[in-house]
């Protein structure tokens, strides 16, 4: 029997991190071996997760949390600056990054790209990790070239930090790329919102909205497994789930 994928799990008690980290922890093949996070940093995560501690601890540094717990996989969602960091400091340490916090810059997205190709390491900065998600953006690939227009609303909680998204940035940016033409982006930050985003593509006389809504953040716990499980047969630095998924038909 294949061992389990030891994972570190960074920003385990934010709003994201909580929701998808429980959710993984109960997923097969994945072993959460212990987290970090300087809000946390004392506690025990199980605690945390699932309501009854079970002696996985939480480290303040990661660090000192890869040192003593070796994992084979760093899954992060903390802030832009620290994912940036800990980043690098995974790929220093010789372990992959599967990071789903959004704001990283581009920058530190190609320092990490060369440093995962010098150190024979793979690693991802996925920006969504639901499955959904990239289904509507590939949908919405295939439709493009039928409509004269396409613009991007994304909807998110107020106390989302990046504005727009990472997931609506990558979205417009791939759009335009293929084509070839600006692709507006529309931001909303309100109490009681999630996660949510639409694509509307036009032509006269007629639209066509896709439209993804994430109503609990454990959505991208599925996605998040396939890419910890998957990580290691990859070259570089990735940015597409796709790259994780079954190719469509």
């Amino acid at each position: 029997m294949t061992k389990p994928v030891r994972v570190l799990f960074a920003g385990p008690s934010g709003r994201t991190g909580r929701a998808t980290g429980a959710a993984l922890d109960l997923m097969s093949g994945v072993e959460i071996v212990g987290a970090v996070g300087q809000a946390s940093a004392g506690r025990d995560l199980g605690e945390i997760w699932h309501g009854k501690a079970d002696g996985r601890h939480i480290y303040g540094a990661v660090g000192d949390a890869m040192s003593e717990l070796a994992p084979d996989v760093l899954c992060d969602f903390t802030r832009a600056e620290v994912a940036e960091s800990h980043l690098r400091l995974a790929l220093m340490s010789g372990v992959r990054p599967v990071i789903g916090t959004t704001g990283v810059t581009d920058s530190a997205l190609r320092d990490a790209d060369a440093l995962c190709r010098q150190r024979g390491l793979s690693g991802a900065v996925i920006a969504n990790f639901s499955v959904v998600a990239w289904l509507v953006e590939r949908i919405a690939q295939m439709a493009l070239p039928y409509f004269e227009g396409a613009e991007v609303i994304e909807m998110h909680a107020a106390t989302k930090r990046d504005k727009p998204s990472g997931t609506a940035l990558r979205l417009a940016r791939v759009l335009e790329a293929q084509g070839e033409r600006e692709v507006p982006v529309h931001s909303v930050r309100l109490p009681g919102l999630v996660a949510h985003q639409e694509v509307l593509l036009g032509s006269p006389g007629e639209v066509l909205t896709l439209r993804h809504d994430a109503l609990d953040r454990s959505c991208y716990a599925a996605g998040l497994r396939l890419s910890v499980l998957g990580i290691r047969e990859k070259e570089g630095l990735v940015r597409d789930l796709g790259a994780f998924l079954p190719p469509l038909a």
